[in-house]
């Protein structure tokens, strides 16, 4: 009689969390690009849109840029070792679905730490479709690229 077993992967929990960090950075730059689009056409400079991710006392551009991106990757790390443990169980589920929801997740939280805070009113003065909209991008660039980087 022969026995089935599950199919392992090859990769390791440190290899998800690099891919996801990779993913996570790639879905930052297309959801700055979307939130700084968005920005533009309502009359801000690149430099006010970026500056408003520095979370110090005299916002500078470059700062908040690279703030950004660090927090894009360290949320897509936390997605990368979720995936691994999440397509062990449901290796069907597509990634790009998982982002989706991981996404929506991202933008509640969002949505519960600028209102709880003083610090967050540049993120309420962007609207919320956009904020919705920058999340959940975010998530679905993050869904295809881990989808892309795990085979």
């Amino acid at each position: 009689m022969k026995t089935q077993s599950w199919p392992q992967s090859k990769q390791t929990w440190g290899d998800a969390a690099v891919d996801g960090l990779l993913a996570g950075v790639i879905g930052g730059l297309v959801m700055a690009v979307y939130v700084l689009a968005v920005g533009l056409s309502a009359g801000q400079t690149w430099q006010t849109v970026l500056a408003q991710f520095d979370p110090g006392a005299t916002p500078v551009p470059l700062t908040g840029a690279l703030t950004h991106l660090a927090v894009a990757g360290v949320y897509g790390a936390l997605f990368g070792v979720g995936w691994r443990l999440l397509h062990r169980s449901a290796p069907r589920l597509p990634a790009v679905a998982a982002g989706l929801v991981f996404g929506l997740g991202l933008w509640a939280l969002a949505v519960l730490v600028t209102s709880s805070r003083p610090s967050g009113e540049w993120l309420r003065a962007l609207p919320a479709v956009h904020l919705a909209l920058a999340h959940l991008l975010y998530g679905v660039v993050l869904g295809v690229a881990i989808q892309r980087l795990y085979r």
